[in-house]
């Protein structure tokens, strides 16, 4: 919540200057500006913080993800690669989602494709990972692939609350001839996620399946 963001940045900003130096209190402190959306702040932090370690992968894969956030992809590349490249960082999933996730939204799916299958192979439970790899094999029109990969999704995201793999799905199965299939899936996706943030894209799918139904 916002009000729990906004304290733990004031703690971490207090634990700055009692250590202004420690890049895991500028990391932590990157992340929490990010998370109430100052990202001006969140880089600034997390630049200090890989000033003071240089090979802190976290950091570069945090920083990745913020200058996603501001579409500035080609940064977030550098440094996401450069966390990437790191053998002994543990958190590979989450730095190839992050690739795969700023060459999606520059529209260039093939690319994206690659290193969500990436992301999968290294988190076998990868929720985000199978999401958007389904996502780019919609937008790339392989149906039949991507009502696959967002039924996997659609597993792994339920306990995270995220009603987008069944929307999507609902998209692909549509367009791949499965009416039906599409129906239920909204349906499944509305019952599950009453309030989910695709609420009002589900409804009106929904509706325009309704309609053709009775053209």
């Amino acid at each position: 919540t916002k009000n729990n963001n906004a304290q733990a940045l004031e703690q971490l900003l207090i634990a700055r200057q009692l250590d202004p130096t420690n890049p895991l209190i500028l990391n932590h402190l990157g992340l929490a500006y990010y998370f109430m959306q100052e990202y001006e702040h969140s880089i600034i932090a997390l630049k200090d913080a890989i000033s003071e370690k240089t090979n802190y992968s976290e950091a570069h894969n945090n920083i990745g993800r913020v200058y996603i956030d501001i579409k500035d992809f080609k940064q977030a590349r550098i440094h996401l690669f450069k966390a990437a490249s790191d053998l002994t960082y543990a958190h590979k999933d989450k730095v190839w989602l992050n690739i795969g996730l700023s060459y999606f939204y520059q529209n260039k799916f093939k690319n994206g494709q690659k290193y969500f299958l990436k992301s999968i192979s290294a988190n076998r439970t990868n929720c985000l990972g199978y999401n958007y790899y389904g996502r780019s094999l919609l937008e790339l029109e392989n149906y039949e692939k991507a009502s696959k990969a967002l039924d996997q999704a659609i597993y792994h995201c339920r306990k995270k609350g995220l009603d987008e793999p069944h929307y999507y799905s609902a998209i692909s199965l549509f367009r791949s001839g499965s009416k039906a299939k599409a129906m239920a899936r909204l349906q499944e996706g509305r019952k599950l996620f009453p309030k989910g943030p695709n609420k009002q894209n589900i409804d009106e799918l929904i509706n325009l399946l309704r309609i053709t139904e009775t053209k």
